[in-house]
């Protein structure tokens, strides 16, 4: 029983580090944030389409791949990335903080912009 053990602790240790090694293609906390943004805002916009469930899922879609693509990011990235600070609740609880501040600039930037001076 406690070859079983071992062997399943080695195995979890070995994972670890292999996960460790391969974070290259993890986004760090910054652009996590950066990209959170993006999503949300596009996810809005979306929302003020007033599309079909359908109509609207494919526009948006269609809309992050774009918005990924300028970026030089693929989705399949952004999933791992998130996923892995899903894994870190402590770090995902970090970039969601600094997320509602990003947006909460950009919310009030939009206001300054929209409402010229009298």
């Amino acid at each position: 029983m406690s070859m079983i053990v071992s062997f399943t602790l080695l195995t979890m240790a070995l994972l670890s580090c292999n996960a460790k090694k391969n974070n290259s293609d993890i986004l760090t906390p910054e652009q996590m944030v950066v990209r959170l943004a993006d999503v949300y805002i596009l996810e809005q916009k979306v929302v003020r389409l007033t599309l079909s469930s359908d109509s609207a899922q494919g526009a948006f879609n269609r809309m992050k791949n774009q918005v990924f693509q300028k970026s030089g990011l693929t989705d399949s990235v952004f999933k791992k990335s998130f996923y892995y600070y899903v894994d870190r609740p402590a770090e995902l609880e970090k970039i969601y903080t600094a997320l509602i501040d990003t947006l909460s600039l950009r919310e009030q930037r939009m206001e300054i912009t929209s409402y010229p001076k009298k």
